[in-house]
């Protein structure tokens, strides 16, 4: 799996995108400038204003924020669910439902065996997609193996981990305010599993990663497995306590026609509601890809990029 690398170096949007050795002259970076809120002027936007009171003007605004960033910064702008915003003590602007709800992240349990083998010292990753008991075959794979050379800590034994990761979950969660205050954190609840399906289908995925483990050519170097072969409720009540997040967050300021049914940006990416006011970034998904969320973001930035520039 290349993990966005380049001649064997993973690299970031910036290594990607900019120049090497000058910053472009239409481009500017303001380390450490917070964004308080928008500055509106009616709907339309005008510019941002920073934690300590100035003001950046712009022809037009978007905000690349991310997940839990994104969200944030349009409720402080007033721009969001109208009782929650009023509930913390900032004006509505535009009541708009969907900011800061439909978080869904994918959701992963590590299956850790004992490993008996030589290390490299560059690991390689895998990965292996499927159908759960529950999914059709004409869908989407709901359920990924994860892999990657066995490894560990320094100064540990080594282990053989395969890591079930839940592609198409149903469970949501949030993220809100906690006060108007633009220096305090949101509080985000993370998608914890509420739905007792999800629950179901980590375990089918946990019940083939011990097929897996219990092939000849696997156990003759996985000699001493450290997670349990569980059964029933057991296996059930093990994914409630130990699944984590990947993270792979999106949907909080999902994508959509109808802000009623949650939309909070057009297809192109514009806030309903508003005039020159736009969010590029992974919270835009209405949902999360059965896959990882890094190059579908890039995506959505090339492509709504050269949209907003064709306006400007």
């Amino acid at each position: 799996m290349p993990m966005s690398s380049r001649n064997g170096i993973r690299i970031t949007t910036a290594d990607g995108y900019l120049p090497a050795g000058f910053t472009p002259p239409n481009l500017t970076v303001r380390a450490d400038a917070h964004v308080a809120d928008i500055v509106l002027e009616g709907a339309r936007a005008r510019g941002v204003r920073l934690l300590d009171g100035s003001v950046i003007n712009a022809g037009w605004v978007v905000l690349c924020a991310g997940t839990y960033g994104s969200p944030p910064i349009l409720m402080r702008s007033g721009i969001g669910p109208g009782d929650h915003l009023r509930g913390v003590g900032i004006a509505v602007r535009v009541d708009l439902p969907g900011v800061g709800a439909n978080l869904v992240d994918h959701p992963a349990l590590d299956i850790e065996y004992g490993y008996e083998g030589p290390v490299r010292q560059t690991r390689l990753h895998c990965i292996a997609t499927f159908h759960s008991a529950s999914r059709q075959g004409s869908e989407a794979p709901d359920l990924m193996f994860w892999l990657a050379d066995p490894g560990g800590p320094a100064g540990s034994p080594p282990t053989f981990d395969i890591e079930v990761v839940l592609l198409r979950p149903r469970s949501r969660g949030t993220v809100r305010l906690r006060s108007a205050d633009p220096a305090e954190m949101p509080r985000i609840d993370l998608p914890d599993l509420r739905d007792p399906f999800d629950v179901q289908r980590l375990a089918d995925g946990y019940r083939r990663a011990l097929e897996v483990v219990r092939q000849p050519e696997i156990r003759h170097i996985c000699t001493d497995p450290s997670a349990p072969e569980l059964r029933g409720d057991d296996v059930l009540n093990m994914i409630r306590r130990d699944a984590y997040s990947i993270p792979h967050v999106v949907g909080t300021c999902a994508m959509g026609a109808r802000p009623k049914d949650g939309a909070v940006v057009d297809a192109s990416g514009n806030v309903h509601g508003t005039e020159r006011l736009s969010v590029v970034d992974a919270s835009i998904m209405p949902d999360v890809p059965s896959g990882f969320t890094h190059f579908p973001t890039i995506m959505i930035a090339e492509r709504l990029s050269e949209r907003i520039g064709s306006l400007l």
